[in-house]
Parts: C-alpha cells; sequence; structure tokens
C-alpha cells in the first residue's frame, strides 16, 4: 500500500485540530465536525499508516506519537504552501511575475524596508513581502516554509542552510549625549588600563535576553575586560526598549548600529569610543540547503548578493 497517496489534507487538518484543540470534542467544534467524523478521519490515518497516532489517557488527555508530529510538520509545510501558491496567482493575475518571502530578525528591520525599497525598484514585477520576528520565530518560518530567504546575524546549525554574507553588521557600545562617562573615559590610556574597568563597572549594562547575538556580545566584550569580574544588567526583551532604557538614563548597551542610525543622526545617543570597539559580525542571507528554490526567488537572491554594497546602505 502506497500510503502517500492515500493520506488526504482533510485528514491531516483533523490531526491538527487535535493538537490544537487538545482534545477529539475541542477538535470537532474547531472544524465544525461531529466528534465521531474526526473519529473517522483518526481511524482512517491510523489505518493508512499502521501506527498509532494517538494515545488517550483515561483522564481525557491526548498524547501525539512521533509519527503524529512528523505529520503535523508536513501539514504546516503544505498549509505554507497554499498560501504561497495563492498569493502568487493573485500576483500573476495583475501581471507580476512573481513573489517572495523575506524574514528578517528584529535587528535587521531598520534596513530591510530600504533593501525592499531598492529591490522594488530595480525588478518592479516581483512582489516582495517582508516577514519580521526574533530569530528563533524566523528560523522556524525558514524552516517551515513560510519565508523563502532570511536575514539573520547567525547562521542556524539546525535545520542545514546555505549562507551568503550580505554586510556588516558592527555592535557599538551606546550612551545618552551628555553622559558622563565620555570625560571620565578621556583619562583612560589604553583596554587594559585599570580606570577602564572601575568606570564601566559603575555602570548598568541594559542588554537583551539570555541566547541573543547581541547578549552574547556583550557577555565576552565585559568578561574580557573585568577578568570573569560581574557587571550589573538590566534585560530587556526588543531593542526598542533597550534604546528607551538608554535615553532615559537608566544605563548604557552594547547594539547593532544599525538600529541606533536615526538616534545617532539626531544627536541624541552617542557612541562610546573604546579601543576594540566597535565589534564586527555579519550579516547573512540564508535559505534552507535542501529547498529547490523558486525561479523568482533565485532571482530575488542573485540581486541581493550581486548589490549587496549599495544596498547595505541607506
Amino acid at each position: 500500500m502506497d500510503w502517500k497517496k492515500l493520506i488526504t489534507i482533510k485528514q491531516l487538518k483533523t490531526l491538527n485540530a487535535i493538537a490544537e484543540g487538545g482534545s477529539l470534542a475541542n477538535a470537532a467544534d474547531i472544524l465544525n465536525l461531529s466528534p465521531p467524523a474526526i473519529t473517522i478521519q483518526l481511524n482512517k490515518l491510523e489505518e493508512i499508516l499502521s501506527v498509532k497516532i494517538l494515545d488517550r489517557g483515561p483522564n481525557g488527555i491526548i498524547k501525539i506519537s512521533k509519527v503524529g508530529f512528523e505529520l503535523l510538520k508536513l501539514h504546516k509545510q503544505i498549509d505554507n504552501q497554499v498560501a504561497t501558491s495563492f498569493k502568487k496567482i493573485e500576483q500573476l493575475k495583475i501581471g507580476k511575475t512573481g513573489y517572495v518571502k523575506l524574514g528578517t530578525v528584529t535587528t535587521a528591520q531598520y534596513f530591510c524596508p530600504w533593501i525592499m525599497a531598492k529591490a522594488q525598484r530595480e525588478l518592479p514585477d516581483l512582489l516582495i513581502d517582508l516577514v519580521i520576528g526574533n530569530r528563533n520565530e524566523i528560523i522556524k518560518s525558514l524552516r517551515d516554509g513560510n519565508v523563502d530567504l532570511a536575514i539573520t546575524g547567525r547562521p542556524p546549525r539546525i535545520p542545514k542552510v546555505e549562507a551568503e554574507i550580505l554586510g556588516d553588521n558592527s555592535h557599538v557600545l551606546i550612551t545618552k549625549k551628555n553622559h558622563k562617562i565620555h570625560s571620565l573615559l578621556k583619562q583612560v590610556k589604553n583596554y587594559k588600563d585599570e580606570k577602564l574597568y572601575n568606570i564601566l563597572s559603575n555602570e548598568t549594562f541594559l542588554a537583551r535576553e539570555e541566547g541573543s547575538g547581541t547578549r552574547i556580545l556583550l557577555e565576552r566584550f565585559l568578561d574580557t575586560l573585568g577578568q570573569g569580574k560581574q557587571f550589573e544588567k538590566k534585560e530587556f526583551s526588543s531593542n526598542e526598549a533597550i534604546k528607551q532604557g538608554v535615553l532615559a538614563g537608566l544605563g548604557i548597551a552594547m547594539i547593532s548600529a544599525t538600529t541606533v542610525i536615526n538616534e545617532l543622526d539626531e544627536g541624541i545617543i552617542k557612541i562610546v569610543n573604546l579601543p576594540n570597539l566597535p565589534i564586527i559580525r555579519q550579516w547573512f542571507l540564508v535559505n534552507l540547503l535542501e529547498t529547490n528554490l523558486d525561479p523568482e526567488v533565485i532571482m530575488f537572491k542573485k540581486f541581493l548578493l550581486k548589490n549587496k554594497t549599495k544596498l547595505m546602505t541607506r
């Protein structure tokens, strides 16, 4: 029996509704079906695969098997592909040649609209949608097929991706414009000067959550500076919150320079000039290694890489 030809989208939707609702009764409400109809679809799916997909506990708790989770991933990929195909059809109907979804981490949202604007002028027949999220959200979207390409500061290990460098991602130490630290640092002779540690140890560092790329760079910088000594930190969930915290005088921060371009131009935020700063990392354009990209995605990717120098500057 070739079960790949027998499984239906209706069965996968039923399983997805069970996972979302937590029970067969809730799945019936979600799909506006009767509970027996849900049971029939589930039984058919288990019969086709000759494997148990759900375990039903005595207290009504549903446990999904590993096979079930693979089917849920398949449903998500199909759902994303259907949505993308419908979007492409709508674009073809109005004369566009293709459709691309570009995912970007929140830090890159400050320059990605400029990239898109320039790309649209050069590729007017291509519709480009931008999806913004934190790193985990964008990598998940890439894995699930919800975006074609993604811009991130650190390529993931899983899933496997093809990664191309787009440009420099400079990380700088910032303060509000009139912060006393600037006059104090004029006394510092070099990076290893004890005065530097004494000055910075009196500051509170506003930082992103544990595990973020910017937080990792900050930790490494402070470890090198303080040789393992602790610095006071206050955690924020977004770059915008960090910027506002700096402006309010809550502390100083290490942040991607792309996120403070406007504030630097306005003169309300100032960069701390120190040896070993800024810390230069890279922006990467990534796509799934095992996926065959559509022609319009390949065209857009080639355009970005060919013109990356001028695209990465506003």
